[in-house]
């Protein structure tokens, strides 16, 4: 069987169980192989009660020393209760809801148990553990994610009938397998699913990890290999324009933004397309360097696109846009507009009257084509996939691009990541910038941040209140941007506050911001919908509900929407966690974004930082840029090997590469 066969081919697989594997992504013979485990259970070693610490899950042989006492203590909650031993230790084996197993429990029988170890009201316990009447055959099992209507059991069924009757094409030759000491793919997915030992199912993911890996670097090289492959549209900038430029801005030009606007315009003027990524921490102001871009290709006759990745963003964007230009030369394009609407702004686009194009995600969908275009921009690049990316970096060749974040990614895997692409960095912010004053909020501390907000409000400041979840969820202990919002309404009365977040209309969030904006409302109470974009100056107090839930990278952004005024700023992060209260600390000893993203993806793994975990991406499923950065530079290296001497492995990573970068949507977004 072909590994990009229907899972409907496998046996117990019919329309309902394929649409159930569909929510985890599995679709193919090949997207169920690579479904990987996510931990094992071992039952290779029974392990004893008293050489088992608190907390720990184990396999144990134990001999059921008392009678099972069934308990009610509420209704529809049934618990049987007995007692265990190993000759080291006794424990109290608790099992929730499942009446029939008393029948099966007997006192001197042995069974086998698979859980965690606590102490429970002065006793040791073991609470809803899996039994075994006798010990399970196989020494490791595999455990993935699920969803509703999905068991282990069904996965491991489906995955042993894929291994045995699937057709594996290695696409590695003998030689180039034991030169990298790699196991073969048949054997490396075998050992995946169903190792033989530890050793071998860490040999087996790193021979995947190996393959993502290396394919995910010749993405990168494509990606710099087709904005290189054809001359670009050099224009040269006039001393007069930049100048023109410089003296309609409100503000003095730091250091840093002059050098990398210098850097834009000696690459408008090379022989090949721009592709630089401009870093700078928030606030450092890289917008202007991005619309003094758009203006050195609108002098030269060309157009602009700028995408980002909010509604709120792309309006801000626009706003600033039609102070630096013709207002008729500008548009902003979004999913909330009418058909009638697009039409004719994409009528102007294509006749060239509109230099200017901000707009969302919406800019990659739909029949949009450009007369002269020059130059794409995308802001908080790390919002978007890498297919997204590649969409609006890699369908002109002839076209530069400029690649903004304000998400900070640490030097170090910056130069790997856009090893094809040119670095900037705005390392200055500009003067008169007061640092934010940054606090850890728990206990009683929390009742003085409420009062101290308070009297930020009358002194004629402004606040946001940030918080995890919009409404109240009985499985997650976090405080609800709507309960928030009804507690400060009792704390606060007559002061003038709104409540923001995703699920409100576009029109409804524009108006609420709108309000705040102009000084209308004093407190916003809101979701991480205002993490990018929001300049507010007269806004200094920032207030994080349960920032244990947040990334350090996230609240540092979230820290970046105040402290943009001459007024002095505060950030109070909330947080009753203690394990959490290291990490936090982090925020308050230091204002440095690269510093903050590197302790960040040491804690918590890249995540979305960079895009590659998104819905769509098609990358990186197993490989984590962090742990796996040696790995991730190795197989750089053997690339430009197999770069070098050619043949069937370099074809092979090549057309999966080709195929993961999805060339469709590249020629839909660009026409």
């Amino acid at each position: 069987m072909e590994l990009n066969e229907s899972v409907r081919s496998l046996s117990g697989i019919g329309e309902k169980t394929s649409k159930i594997l569909q929510k985890v992504e599995i679709s193919t013979i090949r997207d169920l192989l690579y479904y990987l485990p996510r931990s094992y259970k071992d039952f290779s070693v029974c392990k004893k009660i008293r050489d088992v610490s608190f907390g720990e899950t184990a396999f144990f042989e134990v001999r059921i020393v008392s009678q099972p006492q069934v308990k009610r203590p509420r209704y529809r909650l049934e618990i049987t209760t007995f007692q265990v031993s190993d000759g080291t230790g006794i424990a109290t084996v608790d099992i929730f809801n499942q009446f029939y197993i008393k029948n099966n429990i007997a006192q001197g029988n042995t069974i086998y148990i698979y859980g965690k170890l606590e102490q429970k009201f002065g006793k040791v316990r073991i609470s809803s553990p899996e039994l075994y009447f006798k010990r399970p055959e196989e020494s490791f099992l595999p455990i993935y994610p699920l969803t509703a209507g999905l068991t282990q059991n069904m996965l491991r069924k489906f995955l042993r009938e894929a291994l045995h009757i699937s057709e594996f094409v290695e696409p590695y030759s003998d030689g180039f397998l034991r030169k990298n000491k790699l196991f073969g793919l048949k054997e490396a997915l075998k050992e995946v699913h169903f190792p033989k030992s530890p050793e071998r199912a860490e040999k087996a993911r790193a021979r995947i990890i190996f393959d993502e890996l290396l394919v995910f670097n010749r993405m990168l090289e494509l990606l710099g290999e087709e904005k290189r492959s054809q001359n670009s549209r050099r224009i040269r900038i006039k001393p007069a324009s930049v100048k023109a430029f410089v003296e309609r801005l409100p503000f003095e030009l730091t250091a840093a933004q002059k050098r990398v606007m210098q850097e834009i315009a000696k690459d408008f003027a090379g022989e090949q397309a721009m592709s630089r990524l401009v870093q700078g921490d928030v606030g450092s102001g890289k917008t202007v360097i991005a619309f003094f871009a758009m203006y050195c290709m609108r002098e030269s006759g060309y157009q602009s696109i700028l995408m980002a990745p909010t509604e709120i963003l792309a309006r801000q964007h626009y706003e600033t846009a039609v102070k630096l230009f013709p207002a008729e030369e500008v548009v902003c394009l979004t999913g909330a507009l009418t058909a009638k609407k697009k039409n004719d702004l994409c009528g102007r686009i294509l006749d060239g009257s509109v230099k200017i194009v901000i707009g969302t995600h919406a800019l990659l969908y739909g029949d949009i084509s450009f007369q002269n275009l020059g130059l794409i921009i995308t802001d908080e690049q790390h919002r978007f996939g890498v297919k997204q990316r590649a969409a609006l970096s890699g369908g002109r060749q002839d076209v530069h691009t400029l690649i903004m974040s304000a998400t900070p990614i640490p030097r170090t895997l910056s130069l790997v990541l856009f090893g094809h692409t040119d670095i900037s960095i705005v390392d200055e912010l500009p003067p008169g910038r007061k640092e934010i004053k940054t606090y850890l909020i728990h206990g009683r501390k929390y009742n003085d941040m409420i009062v101290f907000i308070k009297n930020e409000i009358f002194l004629g400041r402004q606040a946001y209140i940030v918080c995890p979840l919009i409404e109240d969820n009985e499985g997650m202990e976090a405080k609800s941007a709507k309960q928030m919002f009804d507690e400060l309404q009792e704390c606060y009365p007559g002061i003038r506050m709104a409540l923001i977040h995703g699920k409100l209309k576009n029109a409804e969030k524009q108006e609420i911001m709108d309000g705040f904006s102009c000084g209308k409302l004093q407190i916003l109470v809101s979701t991480t919908v205002i993490e990018v974009g929001i300049n507010v100056p007269n806004a200094t107090v920032m207030a994080v509900m349960n920032a244990e839930r947040f990334g350090l990278a996230q609240l540092h952004q979230l820290r970046g929407r105040v402290g943009r005024g001459a007024h002095q700023s505060y950030c109070f992060l909330v947080s009753d966690n203690q394990s959490a209260h290291e990490r936090l600390r982090v925020l308050t000893r230091s204002s440095d974004g690269f510093e903050i993203a590197e302790k960040d993806m040491q804690l918590r793994g890249t995540g979305d930082l960079l895009g590659t975990r998104q819905h769509g991406a098609g990358t990186l499923k197993v490989a984590n840029l962090i742990t796996d950065m040696s790995l991730l530079v190795r197989t750089r290296d053997v690339l430009e090997q197999l770069k070098k001497s050619g043949g069937r492995e370099y074809d092979a990573v090549t057309a999966i590469a080709r195929e993961q970068l999805g060339r469709k949507l590249i020629e839909i977004a660009l026409n």
